[in-house]
């Protein structure tokens, strides 16, 4: 991948912790940084994406733990479901998640 990729090696991308209810309403929305990252990715299986850019990957309870000291603060509820997936900064350099309880107005924006 040649060097000048934006996204090389995990730059200029943010990782989404989320985490969904019984009801599939979101409970819960984090965002980590690069560095946080860097610190938790050895416990998913990532293969050949190895930024998490391809999809969202299931947060297992039993890695719960590790989660909470790489990023304080972070409840995890016991009947919710996680997933942590990696997006793009959006062109004027802002991430964009939607916020908790919130239903987006709109169409989101692109990354």
């Amino acid at each position: 991948m040649s060097s000048d990729y934006p996204f090389a090696d995990g730059h200029n991308l943010v990782w989404d912790l989320t985490g969904f209810g019984a009801d599939e309403e979101m409970v819960e929305s984090v965002t980590l940084t690069r560095d946080q990252f860097l610190a938790i990715r050895h416990l998913f299986v990532l293969g050949d994406d190895p930024w998490m850019v391809a999809g969202e990957y299931r947060v297992a309870p039993g890695i719960w733990g590790h989660l909470r000291q790489a990023v304080p603060g972070l409840g995890f509820q016991r009947d919710a479901d996680y997933y942590l997936g990696a997006r793009q900064a959006l062109p004027d350099g802002r991430f964009w998640r939607p916020a908790v309880g919130v239903t987006a107005p709109g169409p989101i924006p692109p990354p």
